[in-house]
């Protein structure tokens, strides 16, 4: 009988390093960006979302629901992405951006949201104080009854078991031969086991 030779299967990742061997130069989001200049950046955004069709998608997404913050996020993650401007710089002029697409919004008459949580959720002082004392009250309660429950428990346990209760003790004898299987008559034999 004659073997055949297999083949071993060949790697298809990337060699460890490659990305330093490789021209990173060829993504935009790797060189400089084309701009850095909060002006220059609001004045394309404007001419971007006013002069092309992509504004009127954004205005789309707008009356489907999607909030301005999140159309101000698509925006500039496409600019972060063309190379337009830096991850930073993006976070700089989310505000200004947003502002463009309600101006926007408004002149085509969409209603919008925009997206953010304005609305302050916060306790008055007189209420803070009232909690507080509820919890202080009922932290004593809850201290109190963890008392009665261990005076309890020592009451049951008696004189005789007194020093060994607790979670991790040994069960008394007669309990574990329950556990085992073992009935009063059936007690194993323990000097005939040790051999």
């Amino acid at each position: 009988m004659a073997m055949t030779k297999m083949k071993a299967p060949m790697p298809s990742g990337p060699i460890p390093g490659e990305n330093y061997t490789s021209d990173w130069r060829n993504y935009p989001w790797h060189r400089p960006p084309d701009i850095s200049n909060v002006d220059e950046a609001i004045e394309y955004v404007a001419n971007h979302i006013s002069e092309t069709d992509e504004g009127l998608q954004y205005m789309s997404y707008l009356k489907v629901g999607v909030s301005v913050a999140g159309v101000t996020d698509m925006i500039l993650t496409l600019g972060i992405a063309d190379g337009k401007w830096s991850i930073d710089f993006a976070i700089l002029i989310a505000g200004p951006v947003a502002r463009l697409i309600t101006i926007m919004a408004k002149s085509y008459e969409i209603e919008y949201t925009m997206g953010i949580d304005t609305t302050a959720d916060f306790m008055p002082s007189e209420r803070l104080k009232i909690e507080f004392e509820m919890a202080e009250s009922d932290q004593e309660a809850m201290k109190e009854d963890m008392q009665g429950v261990a005076d309890t428990a020592e009451e049951d346990l008696g004189e005789e078991d007194a020093g060994s209760g607790g979670l991790m003790s040994p069960a008394p004898e007669d309990e574990q031969n329950a556990m085992l299987g073992y009935g009063d008559d059936d007690e194993p034999d323990m000097e005939e086991e040790q051999v």
